[in-house]
């Protein structure tokens, strides 16, 4: 009986040992999706920053950290999450006040990664995703200006504020949000641009209702920022 099992499998194996092998192979590559797709964490809320910063170590949680104390947890999963993508973008008279006359080469290879070229391309894969509060600097939010994707401030928050730059943005350091999370907010450039990006087409890959819920958790947060002031 072990004899003709055993032959009828190496038979078997002989001739559909590359069917075996192929759906072997994405049985085990499905599986790791599940397994990160299911474990990985979900945050309520993405801030994407683009512009001459680049965080230090601890400087994202701390930024984070200022945004999930002026929020709720709007998924409901028992945690507030606010997940800061980070893009370090240097125009070229950026890097040359960062870097004065230094010709330090370890100063200029630290930010060579960091040129308008080399982040364009992750800035354009980014505004695709679901960081619709940006904190960015001019030469960026101008990109966003012109390519009509920035929503108006008073569809955002219902009024225009008073310290607006224009229909579109404020500056970080007008709000009293930048001002009183020094500590984290108050490390990025002063000249830092707040604005709302429309949602983009792409969101309705991750299924309609869950990218209305984050575009509305988004709006939420973004209200709470322009609106925060200290209690007392």
């Amino acid at each position: 009986m072990f004899t003709k099992i055993k032959d009828w499998f190496h038979n078997y194996w002989y001739y559909y040992k590359w069917g075996v092998i192929v759906i072997g192979a994405f049985a085990v590559i499905l599986t790791i999706c599940f397994v990160q797709c299911s474990t990985q964490e979900k945050h309520d809320v993405r801030i994407m920053y683009t512009g001459p910063h680049i965080f230090e170590i601890n400087e994202k949680d701390a930024l984070s950290d200022a945004f999930e104390q002026i929020m709720d947890d709007y998924n409901g999963d028992g945690k507030k999450s606010a997940d800061i993508m980070d893009i370090p973008a240097f125009t070229d008279e950026q890097i040359r006040d960062a870097t004065g006359e230094s010709e330090d080469e370890d100063l200029l290879i630290k930010y060579a990664p960091y040129t308008v070229d080399q982040a364009r391309n992750k800035f354009t894969s980014a505004v695709a995703g679901d960081g619709y509060i940006c904190l960015i600097d001019k030469h960026w939010y101008d990109i966003l200006k012109s390519n009509k994707a920035i929503v108006p401030l008073s569809k955002v928050l219902g009024y225009m504020p008073d310290n607006a730059i224009d229909e579109y943005s404020i500056y970080l350091r007008d709000l009293e949000f930048y001002n009183f999370f020094t500590d984290s907010v108050g490390k990025l450039p002063e000249d830092t641009i707040v604005c709302f990006r429309v949602m983009p087409t792409t969101s309705s890959m991750m299924g309609r209702k869950e990218a209305n819920n984050i575009y509305s958790y988004s709006k939420k947060v973004f209200r709470a920022m322009i609106e925060f002031a200290p209690e007392g």
